[in-house]
């Protein structure tokens, strides 16, 4: 009997010991930096509320607690982090990331309000992968064209305008602004917006490069072109150096004049009419004095061929003129105007082109071809309305313009920006705009704190923070545009869970 008292004392007290065994708090002065585990670096997670996992190197004393910095791509400003409160070393953020993203975090143990150590950064990106068929070419940010450039602190930095992530990026970088020599050229190998040379730039030489994602083996639409200098010592005559005139392609897309009367044919024909045979008349492919231009119609530019996707677009003007310029990327383009395309259907149907000639169908073509300093201004079009003028008409010279009567208000970007599906940070964004680009104002939200806005560039409508730029026009009459419905945040995970699965390291890239 004493024997089987004996044991269960000393089962009391095991379990008493046990339940009195604490690790106590480490000393400030000696605090340590973490180990970060998950997710790992360069991996993408499939959840937009992911958790992150990291290790305290002592297995004696914890800190009180842990302070989380977390931002966002690809400029990593900001800091959408947090903090444990508890010794816990595992963290969820309070509200759904972005798809489509790289984010950078890192972690720091914390008594108080003193921070220890921090580790160095992990990167990882949001999902989901962009389906191949529908990769879109990316838009460019830093450096700005013509800018000077250091590849020793310097990086390429641009965004992909979907809310999902390719695979990677092909990163163009040549001395030649057609790119024939790609030596330089080089990739992510995963979904980073940021890249810089592998090997050491000349100093004082002019630079280009344009960016396509990629999935696979298959190569997604270019980005347009932009060049930058070299300039590490600063002794290459400041920012811009002496880069290559810009071209620019230009023209008009006017309206065909030819009014056609009931009844037979007249001898002679109506001024502008041509005859094409069975009785048809048709206007005749000139632009004669008097005959006025067509506003609103878009203009789409091409790198190549027509079929391949549009690099730029463009609104005609209140005098039917359109423009690109700063064209840096020199060589081959197409310019193509779709009938039937929104804006374009509203506006022109019915009808038919009679300008440039032998053309078929509802879309026009026009190739062009520029080198530095090209200054292309003739590149028309020529539409013909079915119905219109009636033969009763005002002569040519008092045909009205069909032109908007009202001016839009501008915004010009003061710095890089963000554009958002609705007007508030916790929206997705759709693409990024760089400073110095000009839009219409289209509207404002309810507390005129943001603009919903026109980048006829990219015929791109979201909204951009009046903070990032300043208005041109009068704003008087704007009209205010609801926002669209906030997004629901995914509740975080527990801060006590602890990490079951650490994924291990994918691909490799720079940040």
């Amino acid at each position: 009997m004493k024997r089987y008292g004996f044991f269960i004392f000393l089962f009391v007290f095991i379990l008493l010991g046990l339940g009195g065994c604490t690790i106590p708090t480490c000393p400030t002065d000696s605090l340590q930096a973490v180990s970060l585990i998950s997710p790992a670096m360069w991996s993408t997670v499939d959840s937009l509320s992911p958790t992150l996992h990291w290790s305290y190197p002592s297995p004696t004393c914890n800190p009180e607690g842990y302070a989380i910095t977390l931002q966002t791509g690809p400029f990593f400003t900001d800091n959408i982090g947090g903090g444990t409160g508890n010794p816990s070393t595992s963290w969820s953020p309070g509200a759904s990331l972005e798809p489509g993203k790289e984010y950078a975090w890192s972690v720091a143990p914390i008594n108080g309000v003193t921070l220890g150590p921090s580790t160095g950064k992990n990167y990882f990106f949001t999902g989901p992968t962009c389906a191949t068929e529908s990769l879109v070419a990316p838009t460019l940010l830093e450096p700005a064209d013509g800018a000077s450039f250091n590849e020793a602190s310097d990086s390429l930095i641009w965004d992909y305008p979907q809310d999902c992530s390719p695979e990677g990026y092909r990163v163009d970088l040549s001395v030649d602004p057609t790119f024939t020599d790609t030596s330089l050229s080089g990739g992510t190998g995963n979904p980073s917006t940021r890249w810089g040379p592998g090997s050491p730039l000349v100093d004082c030489q002019t630079y280009y490069w344009r960016i396509a994602p990629i999935s696979g083996t298959t190569l997604g639409p270019f980005s347009s072109s932009r060049s930058f200098v070299r300039d590490a010592s600063g002794a290459c005559g400041g920012p811009g150096g002496s880069p290559p005139a810009s071209a620019s392609i230009s023209g008009i897309v006017w309206h065909d004049l030819c009014a056609v009367p009931d009844g037979p044919l007249p001898s002679p024909l109506p001024a502008g009419c041509i005859d094409i045979g069975g009785g048809v008349l048709q206007a005749n492919g000139i632009r004669e004095a008097g005959e006025p231009g067509i506003a609103g119609v878009q203009v789409d530019l091409h790198w190549g061929g027509c079929a391949t996707p549009s690099v730029a677009s463009v609104l005609t003007d209140v005098n039917g003129l359109y423009q690109f310029d700063g064209i840096l990327a020199f060589g081959s383009y197409c310019l193509a105007v779709r009938a039937l395309n929104p804006p374009n259907d509203g506006i022109l149907i019915p009808g038919q082109w009679t300008f440039p000639s032998g053309l078929t169908g509802s879309d026009a073509f026009a190739n062009a071809t520029v080198d530095t300093g090209t200054s292309l201004t003739d590149k028309d079009f020529g539409w013909d309305y079915q119905f219109l003028p009636v033969a009763a008409a005002a002569p040519a010279s008092q045909v009205p313009t069909l032109v908007p009567t009202s001016v839009v208000p501008q915004f010009v970007f003061d710095k890089n920006a963000f554009c958002r599906k609705g007007p508030g940070t916790i929206y997705s964004d759709v693409t990024a705009i760089p400073l110095g680009d000009t839009v219409d104002i289209l509207g404002a939200s309810q507390d005129n704190e943001w603009y919903y806005i026109l980048w006829s560039k990219f015929n791109m409508k979201c909204w951009v923070a009046k903070s990032t730029g300043h208005a041109l026009g009068d704003l008087q009459g704007l009209q205010i545009i609801a926002a669209p419905p906030t997004p629901v945040p995914t509740a975080p995970r527990p801060t006590s869970s602890r990490p079951t699965a650490i994924p291990s390291p994918t691909k490799i890239g720079k940040p």
